[in-house]
């Protein structure tokens, strides 16, 4: 391997796509027809990102039949293989918020139902990862005092008597256990559209009941206090009763 092809290009699990990466181990693995002009080729690679030093595994493939197509300015046929790569650890689905780690002072539980939530969307496991976003908004609401045992729709009714959430979060909150439900229950397998807009809410609710909350009552003392009025002058009072 020539020194310029110890670094290329890869999906490191902590800093993101397209990072530079030293190749500290490789193998090529090829297969070829014998009767006909077809093969294809694996390479294997154990990567170290320059960014961060994460270890982390790439394999890239090309099938000889998987070629795309153009033209050059001399409209000359240019042709180039696909490449399709596959990382693992898997390259994150859905960034993690930055006030995850909070979770764990507020309840452990909670924290790891998450957790499990973004390995299932990380590994394209649709139903679980639906099922599991239900399973964490009922963590969340045994938190908050709402007696587990309850309906979904109980829990709902409750949360909005007490002022913790209001009628538009009630209806959407709704919806994700309508989705959880069909998940669960019925085999539904919702597409990553889906899925990201049901982990929104979640995150929504959890945020502001878990973090948000915390936050501004630690916001509050800091703020200064309004500023009383001055007494107005006498010459100010006698312009105003004329």
């Amino acid at each position: 391997m020539h020194a310029e092809e110890k670094i290329i290009k890869g999906h490191c699990p902590e800093c993101g796509s397209v990072k530079n990466a030293d190749i500290v181990g490789a193998h090529e693995h090829e297969w070829r027809h014998e009767d006909e002009s077809i093969w294809s080729q694996i390479d294997y690679r154990i990567l170290k990102c320059r960014g961060c030093d994460s270890i982390y595994f790439q394999r890239a493939e090309v099938f000889s039949e998987n070629v795309n197509y153009s033209y050059d300015a001399d409209g000359e046929t240019q042709y180039e293989y696909e490449v399709t790569y596959s990382y693992w650890p898997s390259p994150l689905k859905r960034p993690r918020p930055s006030w995850l780690g909070d979770l764990v002072s507020v309840d452990l539980d909670l924290f790891s139902i998450l957790n499990e939530v973004y390995s299932g969307l990380d590994n394209d496991l649709a139903i679980l990862s639906a099922t599991g976003m239900r399973t964490a908004f009922d963590r969340a609401t045994e938190l908050l005092d709402i007696d587990p045992a309850k309906t979904f729709q109980q829990k709902l009714e409750d949360l909005f008597a007490a002022g913790m959430v209001g009628a538009a979060e009630k209806n959407t909150l709704a919806v994700l256990a309508d989705a959880g439900g069909a998940a669960a229950h019925r085999g539904w397998k919702p597409d990553p559209r889906q899925l990201a807009t049901m982990m929104d809410i979640v995150e929504a609710f959890c945020h502001r009941n878990f973090i948000l909350v915390s936050q501004v009552d630690k916001l509050k003392p800091h703020i200064p206090a309004k500023q009383k009025r001055r007494p107005a002058s006498k010459s100010a009072q006698n312009l105003g009763n004329l």
